[in-house]
């Protein structure tokens, strides 16, 4: 048996609602929820044959369309007053009507005599105004003496006399070089020393000078004395040779001992200070010295 033996029957309960008599078939328990099921949809029309009438009861309503009115904010803002839309601005006036064209006057000429404008000719243009006077001439400047060798003598004008303006003045002439030291000292060391006064001592170690055509000698015996204890100096054309000596307490008095080096503890550490006047052409500049086995030899070369 088909399953639509009962179609007309089943239709005419669903009022002529295809979608219905669907739900009511396939649900036929009343407390099914899906019985009568309001689908809300247009009804469904059926075959011609069955005579139905293809209606939907209560057809939903077409939903209304809200209109949303748009809101003009308006610009000033205002804290105190509620907004008020702002007026709309004015319309900009019209542009001016552009200028009638100038009028041109024609000339009326007479037949016989020759045509003459008869526009009046153009006014002269008006003379050109006076230049300004000339400034007065400005005052003379005192007159000042510069002590420039450079500057030009007085230019004389015709209206009033101005020393011409002095240019700069001329560089001061370099700073003259360096005297050349008087006095160095050539022994332990060589370096410029301040000029000073010599004062030779009463006892001094044996010293003896030679003078040759090239050269300048001087030895100087100075047994059991350190290196570091003796100085020699050239100072205005002289030699000095000072430092600490070893003076033999039982040797006798000076001047007439013999320097020696003896084992005794007799000896006692003193001053000394020698002076030699140095011959002509003497190269003080090429003097040097030697110290070796208590014998002090100061070389100066002559030219």
């Amino acid at each position: 048996m088909s399953m639509f033996s009962s179609f007309d029957k089943d239709l005419k309960k669903a009022d002529g609602c295809l979608h219905k008599a669907a739900d009511m078939f396939f649900h036929p328990i009343g407390e099914d929820m899906f019985h009568k099921w309001d689908t809300k949809h247009p009804a469904f029309p059926g075959p011609k044959l069955t005579k139905v009438t293809l209606e939907c009861k209560d057809p939903p309503p077409p939903p209304k369309k809200e209109e949303k009115k748009e809101e003009k904010k308006c610009e000033c803002a205002c804290p105190c007053i509620p907004c008020v839309p702002c007026p709309p601005p004015p319309p900009p006036p019209p542009p001016p009507p552009p200028p009638p064209p100038p009028k041109v006057e024609k000339c009326v000429c007479v037949p016989c005599v020759p045509c003459v404008s008869c526009c009046p000719p153009p006014p002269p243009p008006p003379p050109p105004p006076p230049p300004p006077p000339p400034p007065p001439p400005p005052p003379c400047p005192p007159k000042v003496e510069c002590h420039s060798c450079c500057c030009p003598p007085v230019i004389i004008h015709h209206h009033h006399c101005c020393p011409a303006p002095c240019p700069p003045a001329c560089p001061p002439p370099p700073p003259p070089p360096p005297p050349e030291p008087t006095c160095w000292r050539i022994y332990p060391c060589y370096k410029v020393i301040d000029k000073c006064k010599v004062e030779p001592t009463e006892w001094h170690p044996m010293m003896k000078d030679y003078t040759a055509d090239k050269v300048w000698q001087l030895h100087v015996y100075l047994p059991d004395v350190g290196k570091d204890k003796v100085m020699v100096d050239i100072c205005d054309g002289t030699v000095v040779v000072h430092g600490e000596g070893i003076f033999h307490t039982h040797c006798g008095m000076w001047p007439g001992h013999v320097e020696h080096c003896c084992d005794c503890t007799r000896k006692e550490p003193t001053p000394f200070v020698k002076q030699f006047k140095l011959p002509d052409k003497c190269k003080l500049k090429e003097a040097f010295v030697e110290f070796e086995k208590e014998v002090m030899v100061v070389r100066i070369l002559r030219g």
